[in-house]
C-alpha cells in the first residue's frame, strides 16, 4: 500500500516499527528495538519526531512512548524546526495530540507555550478519523464499549479515540479525560441500562478518568438528572420524559 503524501512510504512494518523504538531510544525515550532495516534517513531528532508522528497512527504503543519523550526532551527540540518536519507530515495533528496530552500531564507553562507555537495554524481534521487505524473490529464487544466516547486531546484535533497514555513508566501514571460530549453520552446510557446510579458507579463508566468533583458536577448541572438521597447512599436518575399526550392536556 502506498500512502498519498506525509513522510511514510507505505504502511510500516515489524522492522519499520523495531527500528523507530530503538533510534527513539538512542534520543533519550523509553523503549527498546533494534536496528532493524528500513528506508528512512531522519537526519535530526525533529525529523525522527515527525516520523514516528505518523507511525503513532498504526501504533498505539508509540502513544506513551512519544509522550514521554515529549515531558522529558521537549528542551532538546528545536520548534521551528519541528514546525517545519509538522508542515511535510500526513498528519501533524497526530504529533499535535501528543502535545495536548501533554498539557494535561504537567503544569510547566513554557512546555505549554512550546505546545501553542506548534499547533498554530494547524486545523483540525474533518471530517473526524478515528486515531489509531484498525484499532479494533467494527461490531466487537470492545468497539461497542468505546462508541460514543472520545478524550479531549483527540478530540481537540479532529480524531476519536479512548486510548489514555501513560505520563511516567514508572508510575505508570494514565493521563486524559473524556470530552464534555462523551461525559453526557456515558451517563444517559448508564441510566437507560442500570436506572438510579451512584457518582462511583458514573466513575467506573468513565474509567475513572475524571475527578469526583468533575462528576459531581457533571451531574448537578445535567438539567436531565435528579438525585434521591444523601451521602453515599444517593443515586442519581434521569428525570422522566413528559408524555406528548400529558403536554397538550
Amino acid at each position: 500500500m502506498t500512502l498519498a503524501r506525509g513522510l511514510l512510504q507505505h504502511v510500516p512494518t515489524q522492522p519499520d516499527l523495531e527500528r523507530l523504538y530503538y533510534e527513539l531510544e538512542r534520543i533519550g525515550a523509553p523503549s527498546v528495538g533494534r536496528r532493524a532495516p528500513w528506508p528512512y534517513e531522519p537526519a535530526t531528532k525533529e525529523a525522527l519526531a515527525g516520523l514516528a508522528g505518523e507511525m503513532l497512527r498504526y501504533d498505539p504503543r508509540l502513544l506513551s512512548v512519544l509522550l514521554q519523550l515529549f515531558l522529558e526532551g521537549w528542551m532538546e527540540l528545536n520548534p521551528l524546526a519541528l514546525r517545519t518536519v509538522m508542515q511535510t507530515m500526513r498528519w501533524p495533528q497526530a504529533l499535535l495530540v501528543v502535545l495536548e496530552f501533554a498539557r494535561a500531564a504537567t503544569r510547566d507553562v513554557e512546555l505549554r507555550y512550546f505546545a501553542d507555537y506548534l499547533g498554530a495554524g494547524f486545523v483540525r481534521m474533518s471530517p473526524a478519523e478515528r486515531f489509531f487505524l484498525d484499532a479494533e473490529r467494527p461490531g466487537s464487544r470492545m468497539a461497542r464499549r468505546k462508541s460514543g466516547r472520545n478524550f479531549k486531546a483527540y478530540a481537540r484535533w479532529g480524531f476519536i479515540g479512548t486510548e489514555r497514555p501513560t505520563a511516567n513508566a514508572t508510575s505508570k501514571r494514565l493521563v486524559g479525560s473524556y470530552d464534555t460530549t462523551s461525559r453526557a453520552w456515558v451517563r444517559r446510557q448508564l441510566a437507560d441500562r442500570r436506572g438510579p446510579f451512584k457518582v462511583s458507579e458514573y466513575l467506573d463508566a468513565l474509567d475513572d478518568a475524571i475527578s469526583r468533583q468533575q462528576a459531581y458536577k457533571d451531574l448537578r448541572d445535567d438539567p436531565e438528572f435528579v438525585v434521591e438521597g444523601r451521602g453515599r447512599g444517593a443515586r442519581w436518575r434521569r428525570k422522566k420524559r413528559r408524555s406528548r399526550s400529558a403536554d397538550r392536556g
